[in-house]
């Protein structure tokens, strides 16, 4: 069996279970690696942050004064970043509690010793919170933030992550609480996220399959929307928010010419279907 398929069933397997965000902490450390707190991911997330506060000042010449982050995942390198640069405050967000106590101490401790934390602190958000960072575990759409209270929107390989009614009712709920001249500033990961881990495929590897036949392969611990950059570009304009940047990786033609689309994909350009990844960046219309 191929390395992404096994790892595709075992997923699904965990994905109804107890505790199932912690099976699969330990199913990624363990085997493929992937959430180990090295240095390049470290770098790699402090670069994000930039990205994210270059983009706000390019259309505001300043920070912003409270940002919302969504999708926490396993470190809040982010919304350390953020606060340590100089935004006032940090709502970070993220359905599945993943950032605990232990990896919100690694993040800090990244950072050096100029970044106090309360050796008392039993949780995350008790920990982060006297940083100017709040740390919510709760659907976004359902976040208790006042409106217009958000100057910055960020996320990192959530986007892809989330199904597309859901995504739109998310992008909704941004333009209630975006401040006048908010910005919303994402990175979306459009390829097959199994290549990542399998080198046996290609990145385009999911569009071969009918949404009937991807639902077997598809699970709750790594949903993948399968969506393209012209739907997230639909997603945010239909939100009432205007692209103001846009920075696209492509794949290879080649490789993506090597794989036979399902008859839901054709109907894509090439040069859409051929976007991997993207820095989307937009502002209230």
């Amino acid at each position: 069996m191929a390395s992404w398929l096994l790892k595709a069933a075992v997923q699904g397997a965990i994905s109804p279970l107890p505790g199932r965000d912690r099976l699969n902490h330990l199913l990624q450390r363990h085997i493929t690696g992937s959430v180990a707190l090295t240095d390049e991911m470290f770098e790699r997330k402090l670069g994000q942050c930039r990205r994210h506060l270059e983009s706000y000042r390019a259309q505001r010449g300043a920070l912003p004064g409270h940002v919302l982050e969504l999708g926490t995942g396993w470190y809040p390198i982010i919304p350390i970043g953020m606060v340590r640069a100089g935004v006032d405050r940090v709502t970070t967000v993220d359905v599945n509690p993943l950032c605990d106590l232990s990896r919100s101490r690694a993040a800090l401790e990244m950072f050096g010793p100029e970044l106090h934390a309360d050796p008392a602190a039993t949780n995350a958000a008790e920990l982060l919170n006297p940083l100017g960072i709040r740390v919510l575990v709760r659907d976004v759409r359902d976040c208790g933030l006042d409106p217009e209270s958000v100057d910055l929107f960020v996320s990192n390989n959530t986007f892809e992550h989330i199904p597309p009614p859901v995504l739109r009712e998310i992008l909704a709920e941004f333009r209630r609480l975006a401040s006048p001249g908010a910005v919303m500033d994402h990175f979306i990961d459009m390829s097959d996220h199994y290549a990542h881990f399998d080198r046996s495929i290609t990145e385009f590897n999911y569009l071969r399959y009918s949404d009937r036949r991807w639902r077997l392969f598809n699970n709750r611990l790594q949903y993948q929307s399968r969506l393209r950059i012209s739907d997230y570009r639909r997603l945010t304009q239909g939100a009432g928010f205007r692209i103001v940047a846009e920075d696209s990786e492509r794949g290879s033609l080649e490789a993506l010419d090597s794989i036979t689309l399902d008859s839901g994909f054709r109907h894509y350009s090439e040069q859409d279907l051929a976007v991997l990844r993207c820095w989307l960046t937009a502002v209230t219309v």
